[in-house]
């Protein structure tokens, strides 16, 4: 059972530590029975209690998928949900969260969200100050529980950590969502920033598209239509680092690179909870079994910061 759990100070409840990370279910980008397996993974998921889902409007079916796998189980235990408006830094920012909201209540099948990501969020003070006035309204009319950030990517650079902070700093976020695994530590610093403010922080990209599950052999590229490609420039140094990691920071009961990186993302204090895809049952029960062993050695951990804290840039895909 997923029974651990981190608090949202801000907002007084508890998250699973593992999160369902539900942009693969969608459809968008892979195969056409994804619906069917995805209901799969989400299912077994909560039947093994957990309650942290995280989605977005531009994830194709995923929160249709969503609400009615919801509807259909009654689910009488909290369950939260996560989603997010397309944001960013053009003219209609802030006419289209909105918009984007009362699609993904329909979807959803819903009359509020737990929370709601500004999703590529602005940089822009005025537009970003407009856009949280917008989500805050909202808040007041019960449409949403949570404001929060997801911290564009996918590449980390010190901008990305100064976005972190800019939004911590407006002290009108609940919640940031930001990329942090072995081979990409830079937001750390963002991470232990957050946790000071009392910022729920949520991982995502902690297995870095299937590379820290160690499937992939060296030479591995991917076709122009698969979006794993914009990592082909880096997949050579990524996959080297990976199995470093196999060969030399693999200690029992942690027997595989990709639970190793879970255990490694929920390790510091600030991490509230570490979103991870499944597109069936199978990959969703070895999630749940990697986040329920227990974690690493501090002198592991210690040793995968000496090792690859410097790496980000590296392993950074094209945007």
């Amino acid at each position: 059972m997923i029974d651990r759990k981190r608090p949202i100070k801000r907002m007084g409840i508890s998250v699973s530590e593992l999160g369902f990370g539900a942009w693969g279910i969608g459809g968008r980008f892979v195969g056409k029975d994804t619906p069917i397996l995805g209901r799969e993974a989400l299912l077994t998921y909560l039947e093994a209690g957990g309650n942290f889902i995280d989605t977005a409007l531009v994830y194709g079916e995923s929160e249709k998928i969503i609400g009615s796998v919801l509807e259909d189980l009654g689910h009488k235990d909290p369950v939260y949900i996560a989603t997010k408006t397309k944001s960013g830094e053009t003219a209609d920012t802030v006419s289209r969260i909105r918009v984007d909201l009362e699609t993904s209540l329909r979807n959803l099948r819903r009359d509020y969200v737990d929370f709601l990501y500004l999703h590529m969020p602005p940089d822009d003070d005025a537009v970003m100050d407009a856009a949280l006035s917008e989500c805050e309204a909202l808040k007041k009319e019960g449409k949403i529980r949570g404001i929060g950030a997801s911290i564009k990517g996918p590449a980390v650079t010190d901008a990305t950590v100064n976005m972190c902070r800019k939004y911590v700093d407006t002290r009108r976020v609940d919640i940031i969502q930001l990329v942090y695994s072995i081979l990409r530590q830079k937001n750390i610093e963002a991470i232990n920033y957050a946790y000071k403010h009392d910022v729920a922080i949520v991982v995502r990209t902690c297995l870095e598209s299937g590379f820290l599950t160690g499937k992939y052999p060296p030479g591995t590229r991917f076709p122009e239509d698969d979006h794993r490609c914009r990592w082909n420039g880096s997949a050579d140094a990524i996959i080297k680092g990976v199995g470093s990691i196999k060969a030399g920071f693999l200690e029992p009961p942690i027997s595989e690179v990709g639970q190793l990186a879970i255990q490694f993302a929920l390790h510091p204090p600030g991490v509230t909870s570490v979103i991870v895809g499944a597109k069936n049952g199978i990959q969703q029960k070895a999630n749940i079994a990697a986040s329920l062993l227990p974690p690493p050695r501090d002198e592991v951990v210690q040793s995968l910061v000496d090792e690859y804290g410097g790496f980000t840039e590296r392993c950074n895909p094209m945007e």
